[in-house]
C-alpha cells in the first residue's frame, strides 16, 4: 500500500452531511433572526465552532441546542457518500488502518458509524470533545496516530474542506481533498483546487491508487 494509516473527516467527506447541515443552520439561523448564505455557511459556518458568533448570535449555547434538536433524526440515519464503504473495506483487507477524525461531537456521528457498518473498519474515533483545538490545528491527527502507532509520513488525511487539508499538512501527512461536482454549491472551485491537496477525488473509488 502507498500509505499505512487513513484520516478522514466525517461530515461531507465520508458522510453525505452537508444538505443536513446547511438547511439546519439556515433554519436555525432565520429562527435567531439571522440570514446565512450559502457562501457565509461553506466560509464563516461549516466546521466553525465560533460561526454563529461571527454572524451576530449572542447565545451560542441556545443555538447548537436547537440546532441539534433539528437535525439529530437526520444525521443518525445519515448515508455515506458514494463508494466510501467499498473503501474502507479495501483499506483493512489490505492491512491499512483507518481513523475518523471530526470537529463534530462524537454523539452526532456514532450511530451513523453503527448504522452504516463501520463499527469493525474504524480503528480510531475522534470527536471534539477529545481534543482541546479542533481541525485545522493538527492535534486530532497526531492523537489519532499516536493511538495508531502511526507517523505521519505513513498518513494521509483525506476531507472536504480547507480545515482538513490544513490539519493534514501541519501534522505532516499526505493529504486528500474530496471534492465531487456537487459540492460547487458549498465551496468556490477554485479555492478549493488551491488548497495545496496532494490529491484531489471527485468519488473515493479514485483512491484505489493510494491502497
Amino acid at each position: 500500500m502507498t500509505y499505512k494509516y487513513f484520516l478522514f473527516d466525517w461530515d461531507g467527506s465520508l458522510a453525505d452531511t452537508l444538505p443536513i447541515w446547511f438547511d439546519g443552520f439556515k433554519k436555525i439561523f432565520a429562527e435567531h433572526g439571522v440570514e446565512m448564505t450559502t457562501k457565509q455557511f461553506a466560509e464563516d459556518v461549516i466546521g466553525d465552532w465560533d460561526g454563529p458568533a461571527k454572524l451576530g448570535i449572542t447565545n451560542s449555547g441556545k443555538f447548537f441546542a436547537d440546532l441539534e434538536e433539528e437535525i439529530m433524526g437526520k444525521l443518525n440515519e445519515v448515508k455515506l457518500n458514494p463508494g466510501a464503504y467499498e473503501m474502507l473495506k479495501d483499506i483493512k483487507m489490505n492491512g491499512g488502518k483507518i481513523g475518523i477524525v471530526t470537529a463534530s461531537r462524537k454523539r452526532w456521528v456514532k450511530t451513523a458509524l453503527r448504522s452504516n457498518g463501520l463499527r469493525d473498519l474504524v480503528d480510531v474515533f475522534l470527536g471534539k470533545e477529545d481534543v482541546e483545538f479542533i481541525k485545522p490545528d493538527p492535534e486530532a491527527l497526531f492523537k489519532a496516530l499516536e493511538m495508531m502507532k502511526g507517523r505521519p509520513e505513513e498518513a494521509i488525511m483525506v476531507g472536504d474542506n480547507e480545515n482538513d487539508i490544513m490539519a493534514g499538512r501541519r501534522a505532516g501527512t499526505k493529504t486528500g481533498l474530496y471534492f465531487p461536482k456537487r459540492y460547487e454549491e458549498y465551496y468556490a472551485k477554485e479555492k478549493q483546487l488551491n488548497l495545496g491537496a496532494t490529491f484531489v477525488i471527485e468519488d473515493f473509488g479514485e483512491m484505489e491508487k493510494f491502497i
